[in-house]
């Protein structure tokens, strides 16, 4: 279902931004609502100005926040901003510098700010191009870019009172809460059919994937047993097919689809990932690396010998920017971009490679010979089996989950 879809898609859709698709949203409400209430328990917040699916995960991931922020204090900001504008009137004006008057106000106590450091205006500058994007402010005056360099920088914004909209509503008091797990918590309350039902869809439609493990043993039960009403509710909305293993559990959108966050996707790392596991797949079917039930355990030294014979074998074929990447830096960004689709799992000395990370391989066609040459694009792969479906993940964005 499109509607759906866009709304898992976005982090909303207002109405003077696409108003045609607002409207589109609130005639087919009625089909979707039972998946929202009923199977996800998400919010669905709907007035005049915007339609917004509240996403809330069962589980916080590290790929899961707003792209565009870089540190802690840009989150920080972001919520200071929030309550600066939560004093305005819908449409009232405002300056740069009366925000960060009150930025300096609101933070004193918990993250001071300094303007006269780089870092910082840097920080709110991430936060107010995000603001304008998700439609927060308008600017009438002025370039926010510009604060980063010059702290007297002016600018004029409106206020679009889209920030009442923003936080989510978590229907109960949070002040007492200090950490990710209290919120997580959550997803365990309540009746216990109804809570496992609900982080059981949650998990498919946000995540790349789900494993069974010994505290998900009664999630992967509900899977197994349910298998044949959740694949179908699942492909209804997104277009796709549930995968069930003795491991763990997949959704695959359908080729073509696209929704969220997709792997594999067009980028060069995308590539690199998926000609790594599969030599990575070589090595372990001649035993080279040993299996540890479903998972095979690498050191770093071991990984970063992996990454630099698949350099070798296939670096030619790879984008420019990643060609002209250090080893080392090589390695720090598929480690951050595999971990973040499920393939691996960053312990403290080394790499556990998950069973994904068999399943998705790739490889270049027959004729290639790895030589180096000028071409801009990227190649595309030979998937080992074609039309391979993609992974899909959905970033739940905003303060949607601290």
């Amino acid at each position: 279902m499109y509607e759906f879809r866009a709304l898992l898609d976005r982090f909303w859709v207002t109405r003077a931004e696409d108003r045609e698709l607002y409207f589109s949203l609130k005639r087919a409400l009625p089909d979707f609502r039972r998946l929202v209430n009923e199977l996800l328990g998400w919010n669905l917040v709907v007035n005049e100005s915007v339609v917004k699916l509240e996403k809330v995960p069962p589980r916080a991931m590290p790929w899961m926040g707003i792209q565009s922020f870089q540190e802690p204090l840009d989150y920080c900001l972001l919520c200071a901003l929030l309550l600066f504008l939560a004093d305005l009137d819908d449409g009232a004006p405002f300056l740069l510098s009366s925000l960060t008057q009150a930025i300096e106000t609101f933070l004193s106590e918990v993250q001071p700010v300094d303007w006269t450091r780089f870092p910082h205006r840097k920080s709110l500058v991430r936060v107010l191009q995000y603001a304008q994007e998700v439609g927060l402010v308008l600017v009438y005056d002025g370039n926010s870019a510009l604060f980063s360099n010059d702290q007297t920088q002016e600018v004029l914004y409106e206020n679009t009172g889209l920030s009442r909209h923003f936080p989510v509503h978590f229907g109960r008091d949070i002040m007492e809460y200090r950490s990710i797990e209290d919120f997580e918590a959550f997803s365990w309350e309540g009746d216990e059919t109804e809570q496992r039902r609900r982080r059981v869809y949650r998990q498919l439609a946000l995540a790349p994937g789900f494993y069974c493990s010994e505290q998900t043993r009664s999630d992967y039960d509900y899977i197994k047993n349910q298998r044949r009403t959740v694949g179908g509710n699942l492909d209804q909305f997104l277009n796709g097919e549930l995968h069930l293993y003795k491991n763990g559990a997949f959704f695959l959108l359908s080729e073509g689809e696209r929704c969220g966050m997709l792997y594999p996707g067009t980028r060069a790392l995308s590539d690199a990932a998926l000609l790594l596991c599969a030599q990575l797949r070589e090595q372990i079917n001649q035993g080279v690396y040993h299996r540890r039930e479903d998972t095979v355990l690498l050191t770093r030294r071991e990984f970063r010998y992996e990454v630099e014979r698949c350099r070798a074998r296939y670096g030619n074929g790879w984008g420019s920017q990643l060609r002209a990447c250090s080893l080392e830096r090589v390695c720090q960004e598929l480690t951050i971009y595999m971990a973040d689709w499920m393939l691996l799992e960053v312990l403290e000395e080394d790499i556990l490679l998950s069973p994904a990370a068999g399943k998705l391989v790739g490889s270049y066609p027959a004729a290639y010979q790895n030589e180096s040459g000028e071409v801009e694009e990227d190649e595309p792969l030979e998937d080992e089996q074609a039309g391979i479906p993609q992974f899909l993940a959905v970033r739940p964005g905003g303060v949607s989950h601290p």
